[in-house]
């Protein structure tokens, strides 16, 4: 197998979706004898520390969007180490990693984008898709992590389908799988009664994530339904208070256990009778949607990014309208009160997973396409 050489480019090295996914692939890469390079632009770097040592880590400690500076000095880097494949992490690094493609010939390394966002959020962002577009459209390939985001792209960008290619995350299926700590002990941590259920969710406390859907949704399940049941809530953000507030408001704040961020998922995952991810935009293909399902837990997705691509609606878990607590309501109580149903989901999403959606699948698609030697003839006449 040819050795790659290859540079992760990333804004920086925040605990996020992309940026944890791409540290722990560069991890595995390394592993397996490849060169790998983890190059963060600016702060922070929280996720520095999960690299190991076999990766090559720069931080270029950015003080501006975009830095002539910083650009001949990430020239400096590529070509003193020989790398073949420059991939940037989302849209803002393009503005490094196409000019370096450029500035190094047509023996210097590909420019791979991976797009890991189905919607953008602001004004601001558009405008700045007038350039990233641009972009995007002269990349050697332009990756996606869902079929209906790839459609969705292209056709707004007008990105050349050649340069297209759908990777679907993977999950660790042995490491969730191989938990086997006592459940009881943290259920008495959390003050859970043994005989309640567990809705859970993984996620950053961020806007996009609409943890106001799950909480309204669940508070009709408990008033409405009587259901004996907690909310345990993982992770952290700029959204915690108005959680809590919106909690209180609703009278639900004695069923509420938030938890905060931690290195290890597991023991929650472990606990949990349901996992919810209501968001409303920005997801792509969910890891934390595939660790759930890894650990038995029934998932139960709004019908946002790659959700339907992970899912089969009533077979493996459940699809709901974005923002529609009422259906959200109506199949947790299904997956909760239903064990035969819910046996059934988590068996077929278990199969599933074993299947199309295992880590080294995954990790074969990333090798497969930074081996390649293949650039794009075409990109100095690529649509404008």
């Amino acid at each position: 197998m040819k050795k790659i050489r290859t540079m992760f480019l990333l804004g920086n090295l925040s605990i996020g979706g992309s940026e944890t996914k791409f540290v722990r692939l560069a991890n595995r890469l390394s592993s397996q004898g490849h060169d790998v390079h983890v190059v963060a632009l600016g702060s922070p770097y929280t996720l520095r520390d999960r690299l190991t040592d076999e990766v090559s880590v720069y931080c270029l400690e950015r003080q501006s969007r975009f830095s002539l500076k910083n650009l001949l000095r990430l020239r400096k880097y590529v070509t003193s180490r020989r790398i073949d494949t420059i991939v940037c992490v989302n849209p803002y690094p393009l503005i490094y990693g196409w000019p370096l493609s450029l500035l190094t010939g047509r023996s210097g390394p590909k420019c791979i984008a991976s797009i890991n966002t189905s919607e953008l959020q602001s004004r601001r962002d558009a405008y700045f898709m007038l350039i990233y577009g641009y972009i995007l459209r002269r990349c050697d390939v332009v990756i996606f992590g869902a079929n209906r985001q790839a459609d969705s792209w292209t056709e707004k960008y007008r990105i050349p389908k050649r340069k297209v290619t759908v990777i679907h995350n993977g999950v660790d299926i042995r490491f969730f799988q191989s938990y086997q700590q006592d459940r009881h002990d943290l259920r008495q941590t959390f003050e859970i009664p043994d005989d309640f259920r567990v809705v859970g969710c993984v996620a950053q406390l961020r806007p996009e994530k609409s943890h106001v859907t799950l909480l309204d949704a669940f508070e009709e399940l408990v008033r409405s339904r009587n259901l004996d049941a907690v909310l345990l809530l993982v992770g952290d953000g700029p959204e915690k208070d108005a959680i809590v507030d919106r909690a209180r408001r609703l009278g639900i704040e004695d069923r509420l256990r938030m938890v905060g961020q931690v290195d290890d998922v597991r023991p929650y995952l472990a606990i949990m009778n349901a996992f919810v991810l209501p968001s409303v935009s920005v997801e792509v293909f969910s890891n934390a949607a595939l660790e759930a399902m890894s650990m038995g837990v029934v998932p139960i997705c709004s019908d946002v990014g790659g959700a339907r691509e992970m899912i089969d609606h009533g077979i493996d878990g459940f699809i709901f309208p974005r923002k529609d607590t009422e259906a959200l309501s109506q199949y947790l109580y299904q997956v909760l009160t239903d064990q035969q149903l819910a046996e059934s989901m988590r068996e077929q999403a278990r199969l599933k997973l074993h299947d199309k959606f295992t880590i080294e699948n995954m990790d074969e698609a990333y090798v497969r396409l930074l081996s390649s030697d293949k650039r794009d003839s075409a990109n100095d006449s690529a649509v404008s």
